[in-house]
């Protein structure tokens, strides 16, 4: 592993972007970690995603965020709010928002220049589990849930 491909070694009261203090870590995989952070500026919490710094990894980030944003404008798409109204009938649901697209929230994204080069960093809202823990809750099976999740995407990028 080159020094430019690694992990911002991120700390428990660092600063980012001269907003987000860093709380504590909240998981990591093979591409990034994430981090509870306290947002000065909402004053609220998020979690950042901290990509690590090699280019493939930037160019994965810059993917991400396009399929999120897509997803996410699903909300201003016809088609998607009347299969909305159609699953929401009985309990006379009439109008939705952002939210209602099942899909993590991007809240804002940025460089951030390390000791082993740029991490694309991005911040989201706080969720729940993450998808292990969910796992363990139900009678799914992962492969079963990373399916659901490939379809709805898959849908939302036909569109």
């Amino acid at each position: 592993m080159c020094i430019r491909d690694r992990y911002h070694p991120v700390y428990i009261g660092e600063v980012l972007l001269d907003r987000y203090v860093i709380i504590q870590k909240l998981g990591w995989g093979h591409f990034s970690t994430v981090w509870l952070s306290k947002d000065f500026k909402h004053d609220t919490y998020v979690a950042i995603k901290v990509q690590k710094s090699a280019p493939h990894y930037l160019e994965a980030a810059y993917d991400e965020v396009e399929i999120l944003q897509k997803v996410a404008r699903n909300i201003n798409n016809p088609e998607w709010v009347e299969s909305l109204k159609e699953y929401h009938k009985e309990d006379g649901k009439e109008t939705f928002d952002r939210d209602d697209c099942h899909v993590v929230q991007l809240l804002n994204s940025f460089i951030y220049k390390g000791p082993y080069g740029n991490h694309f960093c991005m911040v989201f809202e706080i969720l729940g589990v993450n998808l292990l823990e969910a796992v363990s809750y139900t009678h799914l099976t992962l492969p079963t849930i990373y399916s659901v999740q490939i379809s709805v995407v898959a849908v939302s990028l036909k569109k």
